[in-house]
Parts: structure tokens; C-alpha cells; sequence
């Protein structure tokens, strides 16, 4: 049995232990391999690299740490917009990150947005230590060279053409296990 089988037991173990159901669809983000494994009806079906928090795991509000646990994706933003777009407040601003003279300076999120919400009461959700209420995502990321390694101020940056792809197999509250491993 491969690693990634183990991580689908580990979201059931997660979602047991805060009385929540699997669902059809569901993502386990690795913190160390850099990478998301979707899982469709209990089959993986994909892998993507991904950038996580340069700060590392950090539930804490202002901490630019990427939260660790179970949660859901709550809203899904930004369907049929080009690839590329840039969104600022979770609002599209209608012009492709390269027409911006600072885009490759600065991180811009990008062609979609997954925001996840979480799912363990004073854990990742609630006070000082809200995923929603954090602004947290999964999102496109406009230099896609840090892919891999950790680069991002909290969220989960993927590659613009990959976040696409994720977001039109996956489903609305669908759960997200964010570990370590």
C-alpha cells in the first residue's frame, strides 16, 4: 500500500473523530511532499504540486502559517474567468496577472479561488484561529517557479492551469485534510 492510500484513511480517521461524513471528492494536502492528492469516490485520481506557507503550519490569526487539520471548501470562486486573472478581496479585477508591472515581485492569487473553512472547533475554526475567518485558500499563483517549496503567506498556491483543473472536478464542501506528512 502506497503513502497516498494511507492518506485517504487518514482523512476517514479525521472526519470520524469530528463527526463529519466523507465525502465523494476530498483533498489531502501535504505540508512535506508539497503536493495535494484529490480523491474521487475513494480513488485517487490526481496529484498537484503545491506551495504552502514559507512561515510553515500555523493556526494562529496573523501568523502567515498554513493551517493544519480537517476542512471544506466552503466557496468556489471565480468559474469561467481567464486563466490568470487576478482577484484582490475574492473580486476579479478583470486584467491577467502580467499586466501588472509588479507581478512578478509581488503574489498575486489567480485564476480560481477554494476557500476553505475549518472544521475543528478552537483548532481551525473559531477566535483567533479561523481558517475562513484567515482568508485561507487554495488558489493560482503567479510565480509558478515556487512551486514545490514553501512560498506562500498562509494559503495553498497551486499553478494556474492546475487550480483550473481542480476546480472544475471538485465539489462545494467537499473536506480538505491538511497534514504534516
Amino acid at each position: 500500500m502506497g503513502m497516498h492510500e494511507n492518506y485517504y484513511s487518514e482523512i476517514i480517521s479525521a472526519c470520524d473523530t469530528v463527526g463529519v461524513g466523507i465525502t465523494f471528492q476530498c483533498l489531502y494536502i501535504s505540508v512535506t511532499e508539497q503536493r495535494i492528492y484529490f480523491y474521487n469516490e475513494a480513488r485517487l485520481e490526481s496529484i498537484y504540486e503545491i506551495s504552502t506557507a514559507i512561515k510553515g503550519v500555523n493556526q494562529i490569526r496573523d501568523s502567515e502559517g498554513t493551517p493544519l487539520g480537517l476542512h471544506k471548501i466552503a466557496d468556489k470562486i471565480g468559474e469561467g474567468v481567464p486563466w490568470g486573472t487576478v482577484f484582490i478581496e475574492r473580486k476579479s479585477t478583470g486584467k491577467i496577472f502580467t499586466e501588472y508591472d509588479d507581478w512578478e515581485t509581488r503574489s498575486y492569487v489567480t485564476s480560481r479561488i477554494l476557500r476553505l473553512k475549518g472544521l475543528q472547533d478552537g483548532y481551525n475554526s473559531g477566535g483567533n484561529c479561523d481558517t475562513y475567518g484567515r482568508y485561507i485558500y487554495i488558489h493560482g499563483i503567479t510565480n509558478e517557479k515556487k512551486i514545490g517549496t514553501p512560498g506562500t503567506r498562509g494559503c495553498i498556491g497551486m499553478r494556474n492551469g492546475d487550480v483550473i483543473e481542480l476546480f472544475s472536478k471538485i465539489a462545494s464542501d467537499s473536506v480538505v485534510l491538511i497534514g504534516k506528512k
